[in-house]
């Protein structure tokens, strides 16, 4: 059996589960948010898969004992509990599991505390790209707003800037107007990256597979644009997917979205940034589920105590 937990208001986890649904795989489903309000967690710390979790509201209790496979997306969503007890057994069963889902020995897709280089972009991409024998943009992160001018002045295709932490960020062009609010640096440090002029690529990657999607926008940040984005479905370059391959197992996360940039003039690619909890369900559709019948294929393949990726 696949335990499959995470948010059932997070439509990246569905996907997942209709994933495993259409592959006919047996499954049970821990919503963070039920679990919370009406269940219950017992992990015995001498014997992890002996875990049971209680659903509540009629569901049944789950065993690790029981479990083949886990599909993981958890999200901390004690903010949104209806009062401080509910809120505190939120923010403790999120902790509890994910410790859990790092130390017993289950495959899990993915482990959620494998991958936390990304909390800091410049430290995740120094980190990241030599493994993968990769470039990244020319980059600079600061709170210093000299420094910041000085790198902007000394890009000669422009420079864009982003938020330098694990948060939801835009990345948006540097132009003149923007020299005025420097100042404000000095409370909020921000990363700043040469212009890489041309398409974005998505790859994700599962186990050793992958899958490669062109992006052309009008705008900077494809992501900001709706309707007008053209994509297509690429073959991935042996030389990215081996080295996608090689971040996985560096990573120990079999499933990574990995974002390039490749500059129009020469055809290089740039390496932006992996990562370890895609939203992914948008690329997926456009290939025709082929990235889902993989993560399946992953999860439905492993035995219970096959923790490789």
């Amino acid at each position: 059996m696949i335990l499959c937990v995470g948010v059932a208001a997070d439509p990246t986890f569905v996907h997942g589960i209709r994933a495993l649904a259409r592959a006919g795989a047996r499954f049970d489903v821990v919503d963070l948010p039920s679990l919370a309000l009406y269940g219950d967690l017992h992990i015995p710390l001498d014997d992890l898969r002996n875990t049971r979790i209680r659903t509540g509201g009629g569901g049944p209790e789950i065993s690790l004992t029981e479990v083949r496979g886990v599909w993981a997306r958890p999200l901390n969503v004690c903010a949104a509990a209806p009062d401080p007890r509910s809120a505190h057994r939120a923010d403790g069963q999120y902790q509890a599991l994910c410790r859990l889902l790092e130390a017993v020995e289950l495959p899990v897709l993915n482990p959620p505390l494998r991958e936390a280089s990304n909390a800091g972009k410049v430290l995740h991409c120094v980190s990241l790209a030599p493994v993968a024998g990769w470039r990244i943009p020319r980059s600079c992160l600061t709170n210093d707003p000299g420094t910041a001018l000085a790198f902007v002045r000394d890009c000669p295709h422009g420079a864009v800037f982003k938020g330098a932490s694990a948060a939801k960020t835009w990345a948006t062009l540097f132009r003149a107007e923007h020299e005025r609010l420097l100042p404000r640096l000095v409370r909020s440090p921000t990363l700043f990256q040469e212009r890489i002029a041309g398409p974005d690529v998505r790859v994700h990657a599962v186990g050793g597979q992958a899958f490669g999607e062109l992006i052309h926008s009008r705008e900077l940040d494809y992501r900001t644009a709706r309707g007008t984005n053209r994509y297509t479905t690429i073959t991935v370059p042996a030389g990215i997917r081996e080295g996608c391959r090689r971040l996985v197992a560096a990573t120990r996360v079999p499933f990574l979205g990995v974002d390039f940039k490749i500059e129009e003039a020469t055809g290089e690619w740039f390496f932006l940034e992996a990562n370890s909890m895609p939203c992914y369900e948008g690329y997926d559709l456009r290939a025709d589920g082929a990235i889902s019948r993989a993560l399946a294929q992953w999860l439905t393949s492993k035995g219970p105590g096959d923790t490789t990726v």
